[in-house]
């Protein structure tokens, strides 16, 4: 049995790399990295990114930083009455 699972899963990642894009892929050009891109500034997406942080960030402070001077909760004392029976 354990010779069946071995062989299918074998049978399947056989598959799924010769229909996968790096099996039809170019060959990398010598001399260049593979995946590395130049380092550049912060893009548009960034800056949106790190602005709706600051947003966030500045409207919880703004909402906690109340006076403080709020009013003291007044309730009503509960009593209980127990009926007597004799």
């Amino acid at each position: 049995m354990r010779r069946v699972s071995i062989k299918a899963g074998a049978l399947v990642t056989a598959i799924a790399l010769s229909f996968s894009a790096m099996a039809w892929a170019d060959p990398l050009a010598p001399g260049k990295p593979a995946g590395v891109h130049a380092a550049q500034g912060m893009s548009d997406k960034e800056w949106l990114v790190f602005g709706g942080i600051g947003v966030v960030v500045a409207a919880v402070l703004i909402a906690n930083a109340g006076s403080g001077d709020h009013a003291a909760v007044t309730t009503q004392p509960i009593t209980v009455v127990a009926p007597t029976t004799t």
